[in-house]
């Protein structure tokens, strides 16, 4: 997937850095607030079952998942990848006791690469003529891990319920909610440290 020109030779025939003034990280980083809403807004119109979870709930889960994807394509990515696996593992248990199946989780999770394609291409980096095709795959693959951790966090809790015969995860109690929203801020006050942390090593 290359969104530049056919024929365009690139930065490198130009003799300009490949690092452009601003890369895929540096523009998730710019629109992450509206790519957050809009998949809130995507969860939200389906309907199904996020009442009982809470909407506040659907905002900061989606704020503290997009919040990880710039430091996924950055160079301290080993360091974010455990939390934004967590983090949609986590996305996925609460998806079990919101009743829905595998299934749903892996469909409502593909509405954040929907939503991340559609902007690309509305509003596209203005200092780039093209994305690179390793951060686009980067991104992808980020975005499959997601689903695949939250597919985790799905079949685990259900397992877990079934293995102590307690008939089905229980629906999210005011407790239940409140130790997920905790769980969400600290993973991703966890993840903002660590890449000012990193890019101040970086500067060093």
């Amino acid at each position: 997937m290359n969104f530049g020109r056919t024929g365009d030779p690139g930065p490198r025939a130009k003799g300009r850095s490949v690092a452009d003034p601003m890369n895929l990280a540096e523009w998730l980083q710019e629109h992450s607030a509206l790519i957050a809403e809009r998949w809130a807004d995507g969860l939200l119109a389906a309907r199904n079952s996020w009442s009982r979870a809470g909407e506040s709930l659907v905002h900061l889960f989606c704020r503290g998942l997009v919040s990880f994807l710039p430091g996924m394509l950055g160079p301290y990515r080993t360091q974010i990848l455990p939390l934004w696996s967590e983090c949609a593992e986590l996305f996925g248990s609460v998806a079990a006791r919101r009743g829905l199946s595998a299934g749903e989780v892996i469909e409502e999770f593909q509405i954040l690469r929907e939503v991340m394609v559609r902007l690309m291409f509305e509003r596209p980096p203005p200092t780039v003529r093209g994305l690179e095709m390793r951060d686009v795959l980067q991104l992808n693959r980020a975005v499959d891990i997601g689903v695949t951790q939250a597919s985790v966090g799905h079949t685990d809790l259900l397992f877990f319920d079934l293995v102590h015969g307690s008939g089905g995860p229980a629906p999210l109690g005011r407790d239940d909610h409140d130790e997920v929203c905790e769980q969400i801020r600290t993973l991703q006050e966890e993840g903002s440290r660590t890449m000012r942390h990193m890019a101040r090593i970086g500067r060093e």
